[in-house]
């Protein structure tokens, strides 16, 4: 660790309000890390760009280690990826859609953090035998706690989240700059530059590669001070609310119309530009730069869709890890820190339904008169009229549905998707219990000599001990059907018979 003076300004001596940093998460079911932990009050900027603003702006000394430099930097690679993933799939991957990632635990879906630390190892251990550029991502520094560790996973499994999808069954103006960790960490940091340049990164790494290089030097203990006093707002390219500073390009894409999309212009200027700029008269900038509200506080986020036997549901959730916030040190010193959590998550309709109309045939929507089925099925016939999936699903018209009663009118199965071996997926409703559970099952025209009611046309020829039974939302169904060109197997929550009531 080596502190070095940058800009000969006073220290800032009151310190900045914060709050606990498990307070800026309050929907999380697990949280990596300290929820104590002091931080300052969150402004919506990305916590380096924040510390390193704060420091510049109230002379405030500012604390760099490998592992928050790291992140930013593999977060930008993350969203490069995920922006040009059919472009970079053969420099990524041998196969085509996304393949199944599955971990397997003993009981319930874990509710603690050294579970699910063991969870992401494990998904990362997974990944690692499909690609050969995982350990690019690490967090493996001198200064890597379990939190570091943990995030740089999920910035990785975020990465490849285009090609993989992630299943868990459960069975049962600144004083000073310090700059922590080894050379050799920071030596590790500018070699993975130069191998991220291969994922089409060239532009961005021509910035990163001088960036890393003062890094490695100052941990060495050979501190340009010029150069650190362009790390925000150089003097002779001051900007007003506009970072001209190197610390922007860490950043390959900004925000623009809503969106992480838009490549950083900094990027096509030398290292040691803009300079001899500063505002017109009437305070405005007109050169090259970024502003903060273009670098969105966001998390690299990874979702895995959990098949819990024990508690027989499918549920979706989503762990969301990065730099959380700033920390202030004992002595007014600002730090960017690590953070990880998980939230639950929802597979949306509308989302899968926007797959479906990328990648297969459909159909217009028809007009949908007294469609009585549930929330997600109407959602889906509103955008689509029917559709063909893999040359072997059938999304039916809402006129072809079929229903089938079972023992009480309360209790019947709607079927949605006819598949080319004769089978059908179909939701299993429960009027009672307003519930609806999707299974796979046979069923047939009933003759009018075997159907004792007039409007029981159809009849399940499956036991119902024989039918499996794969959650209770379409959507994830469909999405996880669309991953593995039909194979829904890995769904199975139970049977339909362990869904009936006791016969009154």
């Amino acid at each position: 660790m080596v502190t070095f003076r940058v800009d000969e300004v006073s220290p800032a001596t009151v310190g900045l309000p914060t709050r606990p940093l498990g307070e800026l998460f309050g929907d999380a079911l697990v949280f990596g890390g300290d929820p104590a932990l002091p931080v300052l009050v969150p402004d919506g900027v990305h916590p380096l760009l924040d510390a390193v603003g704060r420091a510049f702006a109230e002379h405030r000394p500012l604390v760099l280690s490998p592992d928050a430099v790291w992140l930013t930097i593999a977060q930008g690679v993350a969203q490069h990826i995920r922006l040009h993933a059919e472009e970079l799939r053969p420099r990524l991957v041998s196969h085509r859609g996304r393949r199944r990632l599955t971990v397997t635990v003993d009981g319930p879906m874990p509710q603690d953090a050294a579970s699910w630390q063991d969870v992401v190892e494990s998904f990362h251990k997974l990944l690692g035998t499909e690609v050969s550029d995982a350990g690019v991502f690490e967090c493996d520094f001198s200064t890597s706690t379990d939190v570091d560790r943990v995030a740089g996973r999920v910035v990785v499994l975020d990465a490849y989240s285009p090609y993989f999808s992630l299943w868990l069954v459960c069975v049962c103006g600144i004083p000073s700059v310090t700059v922590t960790g080894t050379v050799a960490d920071w030596q590790k940091i500018r070699a993975r530059v130069d191998a991220i340049a291969g994922f089409g990164l060239q532009k961005w790494c021509r910035s990163l590669a001088p960036i890393v290089d003062q890094f490695v030097r100052a941990a060495a203990g050979e501190v340009d001070v010029a150069f650190w006093r362009r790390i925000y707002n150089p003097v002779d390219a001051y900007g007003g609310e506009v970072v001209t500073g190197w610390a922007a390009r860490l950043y390959p894409y900004l925000r623009g119309q809503g969106v992480l999309e838009r490549p950083n212009p900094l990027l096509e200027l030398p290292i040691d530009e803009p300079r001899n700029v500063t505002t017109d008269g009437r305070g405005f900038y007109h050169g090259a730069g970024i502003r903060t509200d273009q670098v969105p506080a966001t998390l690299s986020r990874a979702t895995v869709n959990v098949n819990d036997q024990v508690a027989g549901e499918n549920r979706t959730v989503a762990l969301h890890a990065g730099l959380v916030g700033v920390a202030q040190d004992d002595n007014g010193g600002l730090r960017p820190v690590t953070g990880w959590y998980l939230t639950p998550a929802t597979v949306e309709i509308d989302d899968v339904v926007d797959r479906i109309v990328r990648d297969h045939e459909t159909t217009p929507p028809q007009p949908l008169h007294l469609l009585a089925a549930p929330a997600e099925v109407v959602a889906l016939y509103q955008r689509i009229g029917s559709a063909t999936l893999f040359d072997t699903w059938r999304l039916l018209p809402v006129a072809e549905h079929r229903r089938i009663y079972r023992g009480y009118d309360e209790q019947s199965l709607l079927t949605i998707i006819d598949l080319a071996d004769g089978r059908s997926i179909c939701a299993a409703l429960d009027e009672e219990t307003q519930s609806a559970h999707w299974i796979l099952c046979r069923v047939e025209v009933m003759t009018a000599a075997r159907s004792d009611e007039f409007d029981a046309r159809f009849r399940l020829i499956n036991h119902p001990a024989d039918v499996p039974v794969y959650g209770t939302s379409l959507a994830q169904l469909l999405d996880a059907a669309l991953d593995s060109d039909g194979d829904i197997s890995h769904l199975e929550t139970g049977r339909l018979n362990q869904l009936d009531r006791p016969t009154r």
